[in-house]
């Protein structure tokens, strides 16, 4: 009982010799119970308050403390908070029979990260060859999402008479005539998520639907699909975005079944 006695004495002197950071002060130390109480200011928002104890004058630390309670998690910045550690818990009073006890506060600090809502305005070129353009729209805070829609405005995928391979031929063998014209239709529809890999850059992924449809018109007047350059099927996306006072630049590689890809190129702004 001396001993415990002792030590809640001790915790009554620990005001002065404190350690002070730049965030967090304790501001001073009392006995309540078998339990000592260090009550401390704050100066940001804080995930996680982990308590350090010294028992040679601060030369070296032992924690972070479990035996604790109180204002210990989500913890916003502000006056008077306080935690409870319970010390005979978790040390021997016999250990505090000294005036070298100190306390530290470690913080785990809130991110920081702007919540930006973002417009770009797209385009994208495949070596099918083939271009398009679009726009993406998103938020974004840590974490944040995206939509995106592309196309180069022709709405013919659907519309066709027949498939042909690379070199013209029918699926029988039977090669066409043809007048060279040709039709190249592309249409990608996506959404994704994002993540912030620094303060101004974030990494994007996203899955989608993806058309990519190149027709050859015949000399009766048809068009056949030419099944070596078109895909039909899901979309994949992957990239960076940058954002620096409000100005947005994104950078994809973009594939449709992963059988064809195209580089997608996005300027814009956040607000």
């Amino acid at each position: 009982m001396r001993k415990l006695v002792m030590l809640l004495l001790l915790g009554c002197c620990m005001v002065q010799p404190l350690l002070s950071q730049e965030v967090a002060d304790i501001v001073k130390a009392y006995p309540r119970g078998k339990s000592i109480v260090l009550e401390y200011d704050l100066g940001a928002d804080a995930d996680f308050v982990r308590l350090f104890v010294s028992l040679d004058g601060g030369a070296t630390y032992r924690g972070p403390l479990q035996q604790v309670s109180g204002d210990i998690v989500d913890v916003k910045a502000g006056f008077g908070h306080s935690i409870v550690w319970d010390v005979l818990k978790e040390f021997d009073a016999d250990a505090f029979e000294n005036d070298q006890v100190r306390f530290k506060i470690s913080l785990k600090m809130k991110e920081r990260w702007p919540k930006e809502t973002f417009v770009t305005f797209n385009a994208a070129y495949s070596f099918a060859p083939q271009g398009s353009f679009g726009f993406s729209v998103g938020q974004v805070r840590r974490f944040g999402w995206f939509v995106s829609l592309m196309s180069n405005g022709d709405l013919s995928w659907f519309s066709f008479d027949g498939d042909c391979d690379a070199n013209g031929y029918l699926p029988g063998g039977h090669l066409m005539n043809y007048t060279g014209k040709t039709s190249k239709m592309r249409l990608s529809v996506m959404a994704g998520g994002m993540m912030r890999v620094t303060q101004s850059l974030m990494a994007r992924v996203g899955v989608g639907y993806g058309n990519r449809t190149l027709r050859w018109q015949t000399t009766d007047g048809k068009w056949l699909r030419n099944t070596a350059f078109s895909q039909q099927g899901v979309d994949v996306s992957a990239g960076l975005q940058y954002h620096v006072h409000g100005f947005v630049v994104s950078l994809e590689t973009v594939t449709t079944l992963f059988e064809s890809l195209e580089t997608k190129i996005g300027i814009g702004y956040a607000f």
